[in-house]
């Protein structure tokens, strides 16, 4: 197949594969979106829920205070009188329905506490989810569009220092697992390595290739690994790494 006929393979796959990607991030971000609106809703609710309550303990404290000296004055005015027993009857009465009426807000507004949470964590996970779905997207795209970039046509070398005979085969084996055909060069007396593990690239094509070598030696050697872009004139699939030991 003519280099012409792959490059408008490519040109009509791209496009294809970034509207795709975009409409599973636009979906994914809509509804990351409608959990935030539903949470800012249920946010608002419940502070207007805690303002009535709280208007309510008010009216209920200056409904305690005016029933108190209602009483202490009906009660010092005439004790005797029966129309006094039944005014007192409709006020113990009123306090006992203020009292319910406090228990019936401070229940809906534990409610609406434990709703609000259920809301945050499923936000929470929502946001995950989008993250891992606009990695995944980015990661798909980029594969797609790099054709024939894979680890296999990478060009690695590899250089250790530091590094017991055991760990180096383990690091091998775990790197040829991958699809990495790896070389290791002798090192001159004229190079030196960086102080710690770091992974070069030389075109930006081998990136994503040299991003998986730095998730694989992080992995295996549970330490910090850093991606840099090297200078050198290499060929674009050249990789070089400095595995450095503690």
């Amino acid at each position: 197949m003519s280099d012409s006929v792959i490059n408008k393979q490519t040109e009509f796959r791209f496009p294809m594969v970034i509207a795709i990607t975009a409409l599973i991030l636009s979906l994914t971000s809509g509804i990351v979106n409608y959990r935030q609106n539903n949470l800012s809703n249920l946010e608002s609710s419940l502070r207007d829920t805690r303002d009535q309550l709280q208007l309510a303990k008010n009216d209920i404290t200056d409904i305690r205070m005016k029933t108190v000296q209602q009483l202490v004055d009906a009660e010092l005015a005439v004790k005797n009188q029966a129309h006094l027993k039944v005014e007192n009857i409709q006020l113990t009465e009123k306090l006992r329905e203020s009292g319910v009426r406090m228990g019936e807000l401070e229940a809906q507004i534990r409610r609406m506490d434990h709703q609000l949470s259920q809301q945050k964590t499923a936000l929470k996970r929502a946001g995950r989810k989008a993250k891992a779905s606009e990695n995944t997207g980015l990661k798909k795209v980029s594969l797609s569009v790099q054709s024939g970039v894979s680890p296999a046509s990478a060009n690695v070398d590899i250089y250790m220092k530091h590094v017991s005979a055991i760990v180096k085969q383990e690091l091998v084996s775990a790197i040829q697992a991958k699809g990495f055909k790896p070389k290791f060069p002798k090192l001159l007396d004229s190079m030196n390595l960086s102080s710690q593990t770091t992974v070069y690239y030389y075109h930006r094509s081998y990136e994503a290739v040299a991003q998986d070598m730095v998730k694989l030696l992080a992995a295996s050697s549970h330490d910090v690994v850093t991606l840099k872009r090297g200078a050198s004139p290499y060929a674009k699939n050249k990789i070089i790494v400095h595995v450095i030991g503690r």
